[in-house]
């Protein structure tokens, strides 16, 4: 299983070292698509500690998730939201997605699929 901070994952992010422990995405599993060239389909479990944020990125394919753990949430427009355990979420290809806060004192947990063109990056920032 691969572990990575997301605000590592994007070069062009600057946060505090504390911050990149805050949003944390485990690769449970990358495989290639089947009967589909260049394609591979990655899943992995994202979790947002109190306090986190996922900032608004892209995709260059389709991403399937799942609340695991839900909790409170600021979305972007300000809102605070209550995100329960077993919502579904999808975003296609190259919508702008993110924003979201831990607004709670507890962790949030997503479980995400990913089917994306193996030749590109898994996410490009929008902010």
């Amino acid at each position: 299983m691969r572990k990575f901070a997301l605000a590592v994952a994007a070069a062009s992010m600057t946060a505090p070292a504390f911050a990149e422990e805050l949003v944390t995405r485990d690769i449970l599993s990358e495989e290639p698509l089947s009967g589909v060239e260049g394609r591979v389909v990655i899943v992995s479990k994202l979790t947002l500690k109190p306090g986190g944020r996922i900032p608004l990125h892209i995709h260059p394919g389709d991403e399937h998730a799942v609340m695991i753990v839900g909790g409170a949430a600021l979305m972007p427009n300000g809102k605070e939201v209550s995100l329960p355990a077993g919502t579904p979420m999808f975003f296609p290809a190259g919508q702008v997605h993110g924003g979201v806060t831990n607004q709670g004192d507890t962790d949030i947990e997503i479980v995400t699929t990913h089917i994306l063109r193996a030749d590109q990056p898994f996410q490009t920032l929008a902010e």
